[in-house]
């Protein structure tokens, strides 16, 4: 019918990526804040949230079992076990291993300040260029026949068991 069930207020924090449903629940990324959110599926009511330090995640989440993965502008793919709410183990990506020190702060949060020095255009695009090299996953992790596929800024796809 087209009649709203339920709506989730992120308070203004976008949600590029597209949700993932497993057993009545709702997961999905936020860009701006970092956050990752299980919600009810019936009722929308949040059930959990991680945050991922406030780099922004664009992918959207791939489920298999009882592991959910999910990519970050940080250039880390996480696995996430559902059952503990935990990170099990994090990918980082070539360009995150090489550039990523340059643009995070040591409380891990982007360091914007240093691939930014200026709002004139220019510089903005200069700053994106930089923020790219860091090999983020925007892209949203596959899985078939066991392997997880994933592709980066850094210019690779990533094949993990």
């Amino acid at each position: 019918t087209g009649k709203q069930k339920w709506k989730f207020n992120n308070k203004g924090s976008w949600v590029i990526s597209s949700p993932a449903i497993q057993n009545s629940k709702v997961y999905f990324a936020t860009s701006d804040t970092g956050m990752l959110y299980a919600l009810d599926a019936k009722t929308g009511t949040q059930i959990s949230s991680w945050s991922s330090k406030h780099w922004p995640m664009f992918s959207s989440p791939a489920i298999a079992g009882s592991m959910m993965y999910i990519g970050s502008e940080e250039g880390k793919l996480m696995a996430v076990n559902l059952l503990s709410r935990e990170p099990t183990w994090i990918l980082e990506t070539d360009g995150s291993k090489q550039n990523g020190p340059a643009y995070t702060k040591a409380d891990g949060t982007p360091n914007y300040d240093a691939a930014f020095y200026d709002d004139f255009y220019d510089d903005m695009q200069i700053g994106v260029g930089k923020l790219l090299s860091v090999g983020g996953i925007y892209s949203s992790p596959v899985i078939a026949d066991g392997v997880l596929y994933v592709g980066s800024t850094d210019g690779n796809v990533y094949a993990l068991k």
